[in-house]
C-alpha cells in the first residue's frame, strides 16, 4: 500500500518526450452516453459521486513585460446518489488583483437535458485582504446527472502557481495537469503521494509575445518546458478522526519559483537560503521590526510594567508577561505570520491574531531581558512544513520560544488564557517549527505536553440500582485547559451534569470544589454525584459496569480500513478507579476478567483489573497511548486495541441476592 503522506520532492529534468494533444473527453458539453447511463462507479460501488475528469493547464503571458500565470480548468462530476448533491456547491478562489474569466457551468440530466447556470448566479465574495472567490450552486440536480464547469484564472504574478490535487474525498477517474513554462522561470516542483500514471515532458522552442508600453508587442524566442501529468482511478480519501489536514494525505503537486533568467539578464535566485530568509524577516517592518524597534510597542511596554513588579526570575517574568498578553488581547481569529498593524495600534484596539499576540510577547520578553525568538510553524489544518526548501508560504502561524540559561527552551503560544506557559494550541502541534534568528536560524521539534487524567469514584449501590458517592479527579495538560474553558462558560456543576447526562439522564451533581492555581498545568476537582438507575436490577440479580466514566466509551477509529496515517496530537493517559460498596444482602456472582493489552513497541497500554476487597468492589483501569503517528499498516492493530478496551468497558459485574 502506498503512503499518501510520503513526500517526493524533486526538480524536474526536462526530457524529450512528446506531449500528447488534449483529449477529446475535455470538450465542454460533449458527454459520452456511457457516462450519462452510469448507475454505479465500478471502482467504488459505494461512491455517491465521482470526478469523471479534472483538467488543468498553466501557461504564461507577459503584459507590460512581466510574467503572469494563466490557469485554465475544466471539471466534470457524475452524481450517483442524493448524498453526492453537495458536489454541486462550487467555490473558486482567486487572488484579489486577479480575475476569473470565461466561467461557464451546466447540468446534464440522464435524458440529455441541459440546464446552464446563469451568469447572475455567479457570486463574487471577499475572503480576506488578499483573496476573493466565486461561489455558485448547480440547480436541478438529480441522481444520474452530470455537472461540469470551466473557467480561466488570470493570475497577476508568477512566484507561486495554483497547486493541483489529483485526489479528493470522492473517487477521481481522471486527473490531468499540463504546464507550459518558459525556461526563463525555474520552479521547484513538490510532489506528494502516489506516482502519476502518465508523466510526460518535453521542451520546445517558441516565440513568446511580450506586451510593452502603449500596447506595443514584440516577440522573444524562448525554450518552453512542457509537462503533462495524469493520475487515473484515484481512490476517495474520507476524513476521519486523528489527522492533521487532508492536504497532508491527498496526492497533489505544488510549485514554488526558485530563480529567473530573463533574456540578456544574469540568473537571479529567488529561493535563496534559510539564513537569508531569516535576515529578511528580522528586517521586515511587519515582522522583525515589530519586536526590535521599541517605538512599535512603547505603550504596550509601559502597560506591562506593573505585572513585572513582583517577578524576579526569568521564569516568573515569562509567566507574568504571557498572562498579561492573554489578558489585554482578544483573539481576532485567522492566521498569518505578519503583523497587520504596529503592536501599539493592536494594543489600543485590544484585539489581535494569535501570531500578532506572540510577536507582542516576544517584544516584551526581549525588553525584559529574556532571550525570545519567533518560531514559524504550519498549523495542523494547514499542512506539514517542508524543511528542504525555504518557502515562507508553507507557514501560517508564529509562536515564541524562550531560551533559559541551563534549561530546555520553552514554547509559548498566546491567545488562550486557559492554557499555561508551555502548552501551545493543539492546532500548533504539527511536529516542527522554524526558529527565526538572524545569526542561527534552525528547525526545532514541537514536543507536545501529554494529557494525564485520573477519575476516582467512591460509591455505594442500593437495592434499586442507584449509585451515590463522591468523585475525585485530576486533569493535566490539554484536558485541564479544556476544563477551565468549560467552567468559564457555564456554572461548574453543570459541566459534569452534562457529561454524565449523556448516559444517565437523571443524574445530579453538587458540592463541586475546584483547585486550580494560576499558571499550573493541573486541575483538581471533587464533587458529589447521584446516578439513578445506574445498575440494572432483574429479580435477584444486579448488573453494572464498574467503568463509571471514560472518554473512550466508543472506538474513535470506526473505518474498517484506512489509507492514510493516524496523527494523534499529544500523548494521553486515562486512569479510572472505582470503589463500590455492595448493597446489604448481596454477594458477587461474577466479575469481569482482568486484561492487559499493549501496542507494539509500547506505543500504547491498557490494563483492567476488578477485584473484591471485603464488601467492596475495586476497579483499576488505565488506558494510555504514547505513540503519536501510525502508518496505514499499523491501523488494524490500533483499531483493535481501542475496540478491545471499549469491549472491556462494557463488561459487567453481576451481584446476586443472598
Amino acid at each position: 500500500m502506498h503512503n499518501p503522506a510520503c513526500l517526493l520532492l524533486f526538480l524536474y529534468l526536462f526530457l524529450t518526450h512528446p506531449i500528447l494533444a488534449q483529449n477529446d473527453m475535455f470538450i465542454y458539453g460533449k458527454i459520452p452516453r456511457e457516462d450519462l447511463d452510469m448507475k454505479v462507479y465500478s471502482a467504488d460501488t459505494a461512491a455517491a459521486a465521482v470526478v469523471l475528469f479534472d483538467y488543468g493547464k498553466i501557461t504564461f503571458q507577459f503584459p507590460n513585460g512581466e510574467p503572469h500565470a494563466n490557469f485554465e480548468r475544466h471539471k466534470r462530476i457524475k452524481i450517483l446518489k442524493r448524498a453526492g448533491f453537495g458536489q454541486g456547491d462550487i467555490l473558486i478562489p482567486f487572488y484579489r488583483l486577479g480575475s476569473i474569466k470565461n466561467l461557464k457551468a451546466q447540468v446534464m440530466a440522464p435524458d440529455g437535458k441541459v440546464t446552464e447556470v446563469p451568469k447572475k448566479d455567479f457570486f463574487e465574495e471577499k475572503v480576506n485582504d488578499n483573496w476573493s472567490r466565486i461561489r455558485f450552486a448547480f440547480a436541478n440536480l438529480c441522481e444520474g446527472c452530470i455537472i461540469e464547469y470551466i473557467y480561466e484564472n488570470k493570475i497577476p504574478y508568477f512566484f507561486t502557481l495554483p497547486e493541483w490535487h489529483f485526489q479528493e474525498d470522492i473517487p477521481v477517474r481522471w486527473s490531468e495537469i499540463q504546464l507550459e513554462v518558459p525556461s526563463w522561470l525555474e520552479y521547484v516542483y513538490i510532489y506528494q503521494g502516489r506516482q502519476p500514471d502518465i508523466n510526460e515532458k518535453e521542451h520546445r522552442l517558441q516565440s513568446l509575445a511580450i506586451s510593452g508600453v502603449q500596447g506595443s508587442v514584440y516577440y522573444e524566442p524562448a525554450e518552453v518546458n512542457c509537462i503533462r501529468m495524469v493520475s487515473k482511478d484515484m481512490a476517495a480519501l474520507k476524513k476521519e478522526s486523528f489527522i492533521t489536514t487532508m492536504d497532508d494525505y491527498y496526492t497533489r503537486l505544488r510549485f514554488q519559483l526558485s530563480g529567473v533568467r530573463f533574456p540578456k539578464q544574469p540568473y537571479k535566485p529567488i529561493m535563496s537560503s534559510w539564513e537569508h530568509v531569516a535576515k529578511e524577516l528580522i528586517d521586515d517592518k511587519d515582522f522583525g521590526e515589530q519586536f526590535t524597534k521599541k517605538g512599535n510597542f512603547k505603550k504596550l511596554w509601559e502597560s506591562a510594567g506593573a505585572v513585572l513588579a513582583g517577578a524576579t526570575t526569568p521564569e516568573e517574568k515569562t509567566t507574568a508577561l504571557y498572562q498579561f498578553v492573554n489578558s489585554v488581547f482578544t483573539d481576532d481569529g485567522g492566521y498569518g505570520i505578519y503583523a497587520r498593524k504596529d503592536l501599539d495600534e493592536l494594543f489600543e484596539k485590544k484585539s489581535a491574531r494569535r501570531a500578532e499576540m506572540n510577536l507582542a510577547l516576544i517584544a516584551l520578553l526581549r525588553r525584559a531581558g529574556i532571550e525570545a525568538n519567533p518560531v514559524l510553524t504550519s498549523t495542523r489544518d494547514y499542512g506539514k512544513p517542508v524543511p528542504l526548501y525555504p518557502i515562507l508560504d508553507q507557514f501560517n502561524h508564529v509562536m515564541a520560544v524562550v531560551e533559559y540559561p541551563d534549561k530546555p527552551p520553552v514554547l509559548l503560544d498566546a491567545g488562550d488564557p486557559f492554557r499555561p506557559v508551555g502548552l501551545v494550541d493543539v492546532n500548533s502541534l504539527n511536529a516542527t517549527g522554524w526558529v527565526v534568528h538572524s545569526e542561527k536560524p534552525h528547525w526545532i521539534d514541537i514536543q507536545p505536553v501529554g494529557v494525564n487524567d485520573t477519575y476516582f469514584g467512591s460509591f455505594a449501590l442500593d437495592e434499586a440500582g442507584n449509585l451515590d458517592g463522591n468523585i475525585q479527579l485530576s486533569a493535566d495538560g490539554y484536558s485541564a485547559a479544556s476544563r477551565r474553558a468549560s467552567y468559564h462558560k457555564a456554572e461548574k456543576n453543570e459541566y459534569w451534569k452534562s457529561e454524565f447526562n449523556k448516559r444517565f439522564p437523571d443524574v445530579s451533581v453538587d458540592s463541586l470544589h475546584l483547585e486550580d492555581k494560576d499558571g499550573q498545568m493541573k486541575v483538581r476537582e471533587t464533587f458529589h454525584c447521584n446516578l439513578p438507575a445506574y445498575a440494572q436490577v432483574s429479580g435477584d440479580f444486579i448488573y453494572l459496569s464498574p467503568v463509571f466514566y471514560s472518554s473512550f466509551f466508543e472506538n474513535p477509529f470506526k473505518l474498517e480500513k484506512r489509507n492514510y496515517p493516524v496523527d494523534i496530537p499529544y500523548p494521553f493517559k486515562e486512569r479510572i478507579v472505582f470503589d463500590l460498596k455492595l448493597p446489604p444482602g448481596y454477594r458477587i456472582e461474577s466479575l469481569p476478567e482482568s486484561a492487559r493489552l499493549a501496542l507494539p513497541d509500547n506505543g500504547g497500554r491498557f490494563q483492567y483489573t476488578v477485584s473484591l476487597d471485603g464488601g467492596r468492589i475495586m476497579l483499576n483501569c488505565t488506558l494510555s497511548v504514547t505513540q503519536l503517528h501510525f502508518e496505514p499498516g499499523e491501523y488494524d492493530g490500533l483499531r483493535s486495541f481501542f475496540g478491545m478496551a471499549v469491549e472491556k468497558f462494557g463488561e459487567q459485574v453481576v451481584l446476586k441476592k443472598m
